[in-house]
């Protein structure tokens, strides 16, 4: 496999040399585009969100309308990273491009699917400029200290530390979500991160404890 090809006339790797076809059938694409339905459940954060299908079905149409499709590939890049480059192309050829490297904390397929589907929502949405309403916050409002009852006191480690979590940590996450891939994407989703070494050390003890939720959930249901 080769890395996508780039025009040679253009003066960016990420775009065709001309743009003025594609950003008017974008803009008038965008004027059209539905908000996408919050119809999946984060259980990592109990927030509702968006999946790729919503983000599609609430863009495609509009695209297609206005001669404009979005490619996207997992393919090495110069360097032999593999890598998901997001090209939306119109009609007349001209077209844009983000890439975004692939770095899952396990190299098993379901953890490498998993994190590749995030990946696809991620930059599907923000090439496109398609959104979700306004209860998508992804897990982001759960994360704000105003929102902790103040019986409820999160313990000090949770705001200790503005950095990310050290190598001990990230060894316990990746073992708390052995077995329990599938989870993965939740967690990066709901810290709106690309790898587990990106969570911030005051929401290690958040992580970990949601984790635990989610398994013991998933086990209560998988008895019945």
């Amino acid at each position: 496999m080769s890395e996508l090809p780039i025009d040679e006339k253009s003066t960016s790797p990420f775009e065709s040399p001309k743009l003025e076809k594609l950003f008017e059938a974008l803009a008038k694409a965008q004027l059209e585009m539905e908000v996408a339905k919050n119809e999946n459940i984060n259980p990592f954060f109990k927030s509702r969100y968006s999946d790729l299908a919503g983000l599609v079905k609430a863009s495609r149409p509009y695209l297609g309308k206005n001669g404009l499709c979005v490619i996207q590939r997992v393919l090495p890049d110069i360097k032999g990273q593999m890598t998901l480059f997001t090209r939306l192309c119109h009609a007349s050829g001209q077209w844009i491009e983000s890439k975004m490297a692939i770095n899952p904390p396990k190299q098993d397929i379901q953890t490498i699917g998993s994190y590749i589907t995030y990946l696809r929502r991620y930059n599907y949405g923000a090439i496109v400029g398609v959104v979700a309403s306004d209860e998508d916050d992804d897990g982001e409002k759960d994360m704000e200290p105003a929102r902790v009852s103040p019986v409820e006191k999160p313990p000090v480690a949770l705001y200790k530390s503005s950095g990310k979590i050290n190598k001990t940590q990230l060894q316990i996450i990746s073992s708390e979500l052995e077995g329990h891939e599938d989870i993965l994407e939740t967690v990066l989703s709901g810290f709106k991160i690309d790898k587990l070494s990106d969570i911030e050390e005051k929401n290690f003890v958040l992580c970990v404890t949601r984790i635990k939720e989610i398994k013991k959930t998933k086990e209560s249901i998988n008895k019945k």
